[in-house]
């Protein structure tokens, strides 16, 4: 087997939820020399942001989610215990929710899973959020960036509120945005910095921003 067949493998035992060979298929990655932040992000992860589509298109429910999400977590517990110390300090601080009027979660969710095992600290404000608690939290923690996601078309004017509400009292505050309903064009339309169609292109983006 070569490097893309255990991260392959990885990848389908999170998208069948199978608990069952895991943890060997974990140990197989490590005995064969395979970095774990690899196998973390472009296996384990990977299968889970095809989850993430799996809900979306309706074939996966809660249920099945939260199965494959034990399955993964299984996975980091073991691949992170050989990640050496030091590796897995913070790269940047991240704010994140699904702005208000939205309470789809699974796609940002999988976003701070990844921005998480990428070495990011993630600050999870949740969804249906409101200007207030993002500028709240900034005051008590601060933030590198801030990322917004939305699946609805009705909540877009929500996330262009929100940047303008954050920018008021942080002026060079940044702005990552995604979800189903936004496009690359809302960049510039909302003054944002970044854009990312999925969880795998946020974590390359949110490297950038803070590069």
């Amino acid at each position: 087997m070569d490097q893309q067949d255990y991260l392959d493998k990885l990848a389908n035992l999170v998208i069948e939820f199978d608990d069952e060979n895991i943890t060997e298929a974990c140990n197989d990655v490590l005995a064969a020399g395979i970095d774990p932040n690899t196998a973390i992000l472009q296996g384990l992860a990977k299968g889970m942001q095809e989850v993430g589509v799996l809900y979306d298109q309706q074939e996966y429910g809660i249920p099945e989610v939260l199965l494959c999400a034990d399955v993964l977590n299984m996975g980091m517990e073991i691949l992170q215990k050989d990640i050496k110390k030091g590796e897995g300090s913070s790269l940047g601080r991240i704010v994140i929710g699904t702005v208000e009027g939205d309470i789809h979660s699974i796609g940002k969710n999988i976003v701070k899973l990844m921005l998480d095992v990428a070495g990011f600290q993630v600050i999870d404000l949740g969804e249906d959020v409101p200007s207030e608690d993002i500028i709240s939290e900034l005051n008590n923690g601060g933030a590198d960036i801030v990322a917004l996601s939305t699946m609805m078309t009705t909540s877009l004017g929500s996330m262009e509120t929100i940047i303008k509400d954050v920018r008021a009292e942080f002026p060079d505050m940044k702005f990552l945005i995604g979800g189903a309903s936004v496009t690359e064009t809302a960049v510039k339309q909302f003054g944002a910095h970044g854009y990312a169609k999925n969880a795998t292109e946020a974590v390359k983006v949110v490297r950038s921003m803070t590069s």
